[in-house]
């Protein structure tokens, strides 16, 4: 059973419960109410008759024993009642009625008459004949004793008319009110659970992980209170989910990226290694041991880093500027690639001259092996053209292939990173990270990467640094 249908059960019971008292209350104090007033009404007729007996007496036609003897006594009683809605009745001290001005014999004996012999006023409600009556019986006193007594004998039957209007009036008024207040009840406990309903639906939607529902609720009740701690909840759950994915998602691309850059010194290994095979001169496979150890050294450096890294949770590239000769930077970068180039039978010109620029060594040559690295993998050219100038205050690398181009619509998303790319090819050569990372690391050097292609018309890539008097 739900809330609502609980809490409209819980109203309805209490409404009928409240009207149900209230029907006996009122029909107990107006019952009594009109008994108080017949009785008081009775006893102020007893002090008119008791005037209108003792005068009879005193006019001496009658004396006080002849009142209440049963000669004189039925014509005094009908005397008494006439011109009144209520029977008179005389009774003597032996509790006998003497005279009444009615003969309804089921009402001439009650205990009434004895309690009214010691002295008390008796009042007694009693039924007959289909309806009831009201006795009240009071004693005659008389030179101080008591020498017989009145009863009166009032037909209740406009009183309980009276009752019944009452009770069919009052019925008639709880029936509506009930009705009216289960509507209200409802519209009430409707309202008051729908911002609760709400809630639940919303609730159901971030098991899910869906945080766009909100909870409107204008009251300012612990409902009202309970939905803004809800929106709250939601907006902070979903503020603390985007954080999470946006740190995971940087996470992941280092991750990629220096895993993406563990292959240049493994290849570059591989290469000299197998040249050491070919070797014969103790000087030519001393150069390729250098290299060797050199790539391994850098390779050891890039795993110390990635541990570094993870222990301390920063996963920002660090960038150590210094100033350095672009030129060497270049040389030895095509030294440790020359078995790759040889390999691929790729005959590199070269145009490079002293140039100082502002750079970190480790990450230039990082760009450098991504961007050479691509030409012998991707372009099938046979020829590669490196040139270094100073051009408007920059150090220009242009790195020049005569192979297979590269298309406009490839060009607009090479530097696009990984996740952002829809329908990425991933392969054993190529995933799609080198370039965006070789532009995060110009750009962080203060430099940039430009790329200039046509199909079938070879490539050219640009890469700026600044001069060293630039800085």
């Amino acid at each position: 059973m739900g809330l609502r249908n609980k809490m409209f059960i819980q109203h309805a019971v209490t409404i009928v419960m409240l009207l149900t008292a209230m029907f006996f209350i009122v029909n107990y104090t107006l019952n009594q109410s009109m008994i108080k007033r017949d009785t008081q009404t009775l006893s102020q007729y007893f002090g008119l008759h008791r005037i209108e007996a003792l005068k009879i007496v005193s006019d001496q036609k009658i004396n006080i024993d002849q009142l209440f003897s049963g000669k004189y006594a039925p014509f005094i009683a009908s005397h008494l009642a006439s011109n009144s809605n209520f029977q008179v009745q005389l009774f003597a001290l032996d509790e006998t009625i003497v005279g009444s001005s009615s003969d309804k014999e089921n009402l001439l004996k009650r205990n009434d008459i004895e309690k009214a012999l010691t002295g008390n006023a008796a009042t007694v409600i009693t039924a007959g004949e289909g309806t009831q009556y009201l006795i009240y019986s009071v004693p005659f006193w008389y030179e101080g004793e008591i020498v017989g007594g009145f009863r009166y004998l009032l037909d209740l039957h406009e009183n309980l008319q009276t009752l019944n209007q009452m009770r069919t009036w009052f019925i008639a008024a709880a029936v509506g009110c009930l009705i009216f207040s289960l509507m209200v009840s409802y519209s009430f406990s409707s309202l008051l659970v729908r911002p609760l309903h709400a809630l639940q639906q919303a609730l159901k939607l971030v098991s899910i992980g869906d945080f766009s529902r909100k909870i409107q609720a204008s009251s300012q009740d612990e409902v009202g209170e309970l939905a803004k701690d809800f929106n709250h909840m939601s907006d902070a759950l979903q503020h603390h989910i985007k954080m999470l994915k946006y740190e995971q998602g940087k996470q992941k691309a280092f991750y990629d990226n220096i895993t993406h850059e563990l292959k240049t010194p493994l290849t570059s290994i591989i290469g000299f290694s197998d040249l050491i095979e070919r070797m014969n001169k103790k000087d030519d496979i001393q150069e390729c041991n250098t290299y060797i150890r050199k790539e391994s050294t850098r390779l050891l450096n890039m795993v110390e880093d990635l541990l570094q890294t993870s222990l301390i949770g920063d996963e920002a590239w660090r960038i150590k500027l210094e100033c350095t000769d672009l030129g060497a930077v270049i040389m030895d970068s095509l030294r440790i690639l020359e078995p790759t180039l040889q390999k691929s039978a790729i005959v590199t010109t070269l145009k490079i001259s002293s140039c100082e620029v502002n750079l970190d060594p480790k990450r230039t040559q990082q760009v450098l092996f991504n961007v050479i690295d691509n030409a012998i993998k991707h372009s099938e050219c046979t020829n590669l053209y490196i040139e270094l100038t100073e051009h408007e205050g920059f150090g220009l690398v242009r790195i020049i292939d005569n192979g297979r181009g590269i298309s406009q619509q490839l060009q607009s998303i090479l530097f696009l990173p990984s996740a952002e790319k829809q329908d990425r090819i991933i392969s054993n050569e190529s995933h799609g990270l080198g370039l965006p990372l070789c532009k995060q690391f110009m750009e962080l050097q203060g430099g940039s990467i430009v790329i200039t292609s046509s199909e079938k018309k070879g490539t050219e890539i640009q890469l700026r640094f600044p001069l060293t008097q630039q800085m």
